[in-house]
């Protein structure tokens, strides 16, 4: 029998011998007070009493012997029933009967349904046996007055229908406790292997609780290398930030300039296609000298024939210059001798004296006029010959100077098409400094960005270094809660 089988019947007989106990006492001490009122006989009294005392004496060996025996439940039933049957038989009064409810009822405490089946065959048949006495033997109630048929009737009836229920209660209990002790024993069962199971788990959860233990410890190890990286990122990170700081001004130096840049490249391609549009107008100027020279060196030339002829005509001037002078001369020696001859003529020669004279006059005249006009002639081959020469030296200078316009012109050609590749090669600088002012200006975004990510990079760090510190400190009170999973995991060692 279990363990706790035996409790129950341990608890169940002290309880039932107590309340034996109780009922005895009130029967002992209640037949001698009923003796000493003179309604019983000694001898019935005696009968009684050393009945009670007996059933007392043999109770409490038994139960004191072994106090969880089977065998107390039987024999207090039976002294029991002794001392019941005596106290129904002999008594004087009518309900001694009803002695039998507050006994009989506890024994259900034992859930023993043939030990209940025998106290009501038993204590029912004492009372139909009582009630048969009374209507058959003695006539009347035990307590003297006449029959009364409803208190016959009542005491075999409710004893009757007391054991009935007592039995159907019982068996009804027993039913019922068996179903539980069926499902007791299942859930026992499940239990068993719920208990097996469990069992396995903290094996399981004992191996890998050390496992885990240990992966705790190296994961600290971990924790405090990684807190120790994420410190040290965090203080690159600042370095980072400086750098990116003092990137971010000499950018914002550079961005200034290549605006600074951009804007003397806007002048210097305004001056370019100023430079060009001046070329241009200088090669049309140069154009426009060609052709003023060009007309000039017709004009020299014209010049220099003019002059040729001036000086042509001067000849021809001095040549009949010269003749003149002859005739002048001659003309003069012929008045001279035409003076000579009307001298020697008298007074017939008078007037042609005096023409003669006057041709005289008029040739003196006309050789001062030749003089004069052959100094002017002199002076205008001086001036001819002065001219032509300056005439050449100008044909020379414009020969030299149109060479120079054509050097010029070739030169300005060369210059328009040098400011046209000026032009175009600062239309290139503008647009690279224009896409490197926009390449900056992304660099320059970038760089706030990557100083914003920086940052924020470095505000995570540390809150990860700071999260790595509480997670080295939530794995230090893990690993401290693993050990006592483990101390507490070894208790069940004792169940395997």
């Amino acid at each position: 029998m279990p363990e706790k089988r035996y409790g129950k019947e341990k608890r169940v007989n002290k309880f039932v011998l107590t309340i034996v106990t109780i009922i005895d006492l009130f029967l002992f001490f209640g037949y001698i007070g009923d003796y000493a009122q003179g309604n019983i006989s000694f001898g019935f009294m005696l009968a009684v009493d050393l009945s009670v005392v007996i059933s007392m004496i043999v109770c409490y060996t038994v139960y004191f012997h072994k106090k969880d025996s089977v065998a107390f439940q039987h024999i207090s039933v039976v002294g029991y029933m002794v001392v019941y049957g005596l106290a129904v038989f002999g008594a004087q009064n009518d309900l001694v009967f009803m002695m039998v409810f507050p006994l009989t009822v506890i024994y259900i405490l034992y859930y023993d349904f043939k030990l209940i089946l025998r106290i009501a065959v038993v204590f029912g048949g004492i009372n139909v046996v009582d009630v048969f006495c009374i209507a058959a033997v003695l006539g009347h109630m035990h307590s003297g007055v006449p029959l009364n048929s409803t208190s016959l009737l009542l005491q075999g009836a409710s004893v009757v229908v007391y054991m009935i229920v007592l039995c159907g209660t019982t068996q009804i209990s027993n039913d019922n406790n068996a179903r539980k002790i069926a499902s007791i024993h299942q859930e026992k069962e499940k239990s068993t292997a719920l208990l097996n199971e469990v069992l396995r788990v903290a094996v399981s959860v004992k191996q890998n609780s050390a496992e885990a233990a240990e992966h705790i410890r190296q994961l600290n190890q971990y924790v405090d290398s990684t807190v120790s990286e994420l410190r040290d990122i965090a203080e690159g990170n600042s370095s980072n930030a400086e750098s990116i700081g003092q990137q971010t001004v000499m950018t914002g130096n550079i961005q200034s300039m290549i605006l600074e840049t951009k804007q003397m490249s806007d002048e210097m391609l305004a001056m370019a296609e100023l430079s060009e549009d001046t070329v241009q107008e200088g090669q049309e100027t140069v154009h426009r000298l060609q052709e003023q020279a060009h007309k000039s060196e017709k004009a020299n030339e014209q010049v220099v024939s003019s002059v040729a002829s001036l000086i042509a005509n001067a000849k021809a001037v001095e040549s009949i210059t010269e003749k003149i002078f002859s005739i002048s001369s001659q003309t003069n020696l012929l008045a001279l001798n035409a003076s000579i001859e009307s001298a020697r003529a008298g007074e017939a020669g008078k007037g042609f004296a005096v023409v003669s004279c006057e041709i005289r006059t008029l040739a003196d005249e006309t050789r001062n006029l030749t003089e004069g006009i052959r100094k002017i002639v002199d002076d205008l081959k001086k001036n001819a010959d002065m001219a032509k020469n300056t005439v050449n030296n100008v044909m020379m200078a414009a020969g030299t100077e149109h060479e120079l316009i054509s050097n010029a012109s070739a030169q300005f050609g060369v210059i328009g098409s040098r400011m046209g590749e000026l032009h175009t090669c600062v239309q290139e600088i503008y647009k690279k400094i224009d896409e490197i002012l926009q390449a900056n200006n992304v660099i320059v975004d970038s760089i706030n960005h990557i100083s914003a990510v920086s940052e924020e990079v470095t505000a995570s760090t540390q809150q990860a270094a700071e999260l790595g510190a509480d997670t080295r400190h939530k794995a230090e009170q893990a690993g401290g809660l693993m050990v006592g999973l483990l101390e507490t995991i070894k208790a069940i060692d004792k169940y395997l």
